[in-house]
């Protein structure tokens, strides 16, 4: 296996592990617990523009998570 930390935002990392986008962060709470979701090439992308766009991304995947929509 193939891993790349493409950017570290310290909460937040965008990583290409083989041909496959995955970004890594804390799911919050007390104890750090990071989450790892695979992303498309797209949203990699745009996470790493800056730390702001890579928040939007995780706050997608975390309301599909509970059944939301993507706004």
């Amino acid at each position: 296996m193939n891993e790349k930390i493409l950017k570290d935002y310290g909460w937040c990392q965008v990583i290409q592990r083989d041909n496959k986008f995955i970004i890594r962060y804390d799911a919050g709470g007390i104890a750090v617990k990071m989450v790892e979701n695979e992303i498309s090439k797209e949203e990699a992308e745009k996470a790493l523009v800056d730390q702001l766009k890579a928040e939007e991304i995780v706050l997608v995947i975390q309301r599909k998570a509970l059944g939301g929509s993507k706004k």
